[in-house]
């Protein structure tokens, strides 16, 4: 069975021994509330923090936003490109590589943020540049209807964005399922590194899950149909609540008016809030008693690792991502997907038991302070920026 490398050496120094120049590469909108983008200024933020120089690359997908200027004390760079159909992509692409050979002196490591384009076209000129070029996969943006989707790869372009990323040194795979669908992919195994997203436990304050006023069960996220809100509100309308119990689906997309017009049909009007984008998370947070997150597929969700950093016990799907992370009765409550009933159970018992709450709580907080607070995702990080790699780890 192939195996995945995993450079997690437990007894890493907290401090590396040199300092490196980094160059983090966002395929999107950076600065953004995407997850991708939320991570590339989270973890190039405490880099620069470190001792590290640190530089963003970005396309410059907002004519608005300026080619250059600093964010978080750090030099970022955008891109232009010809918004051409069917060309502006390639020309982007030329660009994008004829940067990284104009200025490959200047750094040790590149950090791709998506398995997209710029992957594709990086790899391409990688024999040229004389640094490590690492790309990270997160899942479903890959792997449904992107470079990596079964269904598509024997186009042209996913062809030849395929071959040049294959040239790439390292495959920063944030989950179990994204290593396993790497390697079904053909990647090399000994350039995977399953690394997760990391969180800044330091923002949310530990929530009390027992002795809030109100019981406030939270969502954060897309409003889109892969999240299965339908599902929750479906869940939450059978439950027995206790007065003032509100279920907030914080965020906006696709499905939102939907979504409220289902709250509606099924009587829950004035028990589910919908607040729109929310941008004091941890505040958002802190006021809960429990997370829900009912997704389809998942890569690995800032959302339910901030919950758990806020101290929360999270309901979530049996599905890959919530399963790196959630642990059944230890940290949190999996059920089947697509399962109102099983769903609606699994919230009962939390509505019914606050030590429950606060014991799955406690544990949530204690699993992201040790495995996945910034200064452990960083020295992982580092490892793989500078080719170490600890035994390697089976199929998961």
């Amino acid at each position: 069975m192939p195996e995945v490398a995993m450079p997690i050496p437990d007894d890493a120094p907290a401090m590396p021994p040199r300092s490196l120049r980094l160059l983090m590469i966002v395929d999107g909108r950076y600065p953004s509330t995407g997850g991708a983008e939320m991570q590339a200024r989270l973890l190039a933020a405490a880099l620069q923090r470190m001792g590290h120089h640190v530089q963003v690359l970005a396309p410059r997908l907002d004519r608005t936003s300026p080619a250059r200027e600093w964010i978080d004390g750090i030099e970022v760079t955008r891109l232009g490109y010809p918004r051409w159909r069917g060309v502006g992509a390639v020309l982007l692409n030329l660009r994008f590589g004829a940067w990284l050979l104009r200025h490959r002196r200047r750094f040790d490591a590149a950090h791709i943020h998506m398995m997209h384009n710029l992957a594709g076209a990086a790899g391409w000129v990688r024999p040229l540049l004389g640094m490590r070029v690492a790309v990270k996969i997160s899942g479903a943006a890959e792997f449904d209807g992107g470079v990596l989707d079964p269904a598509l790869r024997t186009g042209f372009k996913h062809r030849m964005l395929n071959a040049g990323a294959r040239r790439l040194d390292a495959f920063h795979c944030i989950s179990s399922h994204t290593a396993n669908m790497m390697l079904d992919a053909g990647y090399c195994a000994g350039r995977l590194y399953r690394i997760p997203n990391a969180v800044d436990v330091a923002r949310f304050v530990r929530a009390d899950a027992t002795n809030a006023p109100v019981l406030r069960a939270v969502f954060v996220g897309r409003h889109v149909p892969v999240k299965a809100l339908d599902i929750l509100l479906r869940a939450w309308s059978q439950l027995r609540l206790p007065a003032h119990a509100r279920l907030v689906l914080a965020g906006d997309g696709p499905e939102h008016d939907a979504l409220r017009s289902l709250a509606q049909d099924l009587d829950l009007a004035t028990q589910v809030e919908f607040p729109g984008i929310v941008h004091d998370v941890p505040a958002l947070l802190a006021s809960a008693s429990l997370y829900v997150q009912a997704s389809r597929r998942e890569g690995l969700p800032n959302a339910v690792l901030e919950a758990m950093a806020a101290g929360l016990p999270v309901v979530a799907t049996a599905i890959s991502g919530h399963e790196d992370v959630v642990r059944h009765e230890v940290n949190g409550l999996l059920v089947p997907p697509d399962d109102p009933h099983a769903l609606a159970a699994a919230l009962q018992r939390l509505v019914d038991d606050p030590q429950l709450r606060r014991r799955l709580g406690e544990s949530a907080r204690q699993t992201v302070e040790r495995e996945y607070d910034v200064p452990v995702i960083l020295r992982r990080l580092y490892a793989m920026y500078t080719g170490q790699q600890a035994p390697t780890l089976g199929r998961h």
